[in-house]
């Protein structure tokens, strides 16, 4: 089986209106980086975002080309830290990576964030056939459980999910929970729509802590990866045009 390429989603958020489009994706494969935008579709793609105020970025200009080049695109490259900086070993370490990661595995780790616009990167939910899987750190881990436990934990451990609909901040929240009940935090809102979409449909998945972190900074300390079976329908529409949040799903 030929392996899937590292991708990520460039997502734009207009600051007005708060709201996020998936604008572009960038890949990597086989040494070679391209960069397209969205054109597939409307709702919270590039057309939509184009009609609320967003212009195509001034290195890209052409929104029909794919761009491609064998190294990560200056303009993407320049949101990562400057790898000469001396603490650059230490932020690697705070983002729970190793001196070996690429410039994509840090793309991801920081999304490539900067004070000064409103682009970030994010990793997809892949969906291929009636199975998915897509991974994630825990978010809120600082004020719940995680760090009390945190020696206890190791890769492989299960986690289950439990359903928050009357969390205030995200009615489709999901809470990330031990086999032994401690709570460590959430699944973060760009996934947790479809999880909870998963879950009250009771379609089958495996949650399990992928990598531990404990020196890096909250938001980066557990990963946990989910893979699963569309056995069960599901509302997508509900799913996918969520009016608070955008749904990440590649089919």
């Amino acid at each position: 089986m030929k392996k899937r390429p590292f991708e990520l989603w460039l997502i734009w958020q207009n600051v007005e209106t708060r709201q996020r489009y998936h604008i572009g994706r960038l890949l990597h494969q086989d040494d070679v980086y391209t960069f397209s935008y969205e054109n597939s579709g409307y709702r919270r793609k590039l057309q939509e975002a184009m009609d609320n105020g967003y212009h195509p970025h001034l290195a890209f200009p052409d929104t029909d080309k794919l761009y491609t080049s064998s190294k990560l695109f200056g303009p993407f490259a320049r949101r990562l830290p400057d790898p000469r900086r001396p603490d650059y070993q230490q932020v690697l370490k705070e983002l729970g990576l190793s001196l070996d990661s690429t410039d994509m595995d840090v793309l991801r780790a920081t999304g490539g964030m900067l004070a000064t616009d409103s682009y970030e990167f994010v990793s997809p939910v892949f969906v291929e056939g009636d199975h998915f899987d897509l991974d994630f750190y825990v978010a809120g881990w600082r004020y719940y459980d995680g760090e009390n436990v945190i020696d206890q934990l190791q890769k492989g451990d299960h986690v289950r999910f439990t359903l928050d609909p009357d969390n205030p901040e995200d009615h489709k929240a999901v809470v990330v929970m031990t086999v032994n009940g401690k709570k460590l935090g959430y699944i973060p809102a760009f996934y947790s729509g479809w999880m909870f979409e998963i879950i009250r449909s009771e379609c089958n998945y495996r949650a399990r802590i992928e990598s531990i972190h404990p020196e890096a900074v909250p938001h980066r300390k557990v990963n946990i990866s989910i893979v699963g079976e569309l056995n069960h329908p599901i509302n997508f529409d509900s799913v996918l045009n969520d009016k608070e949040q955008l749904r990440l799903v590649m089919c």
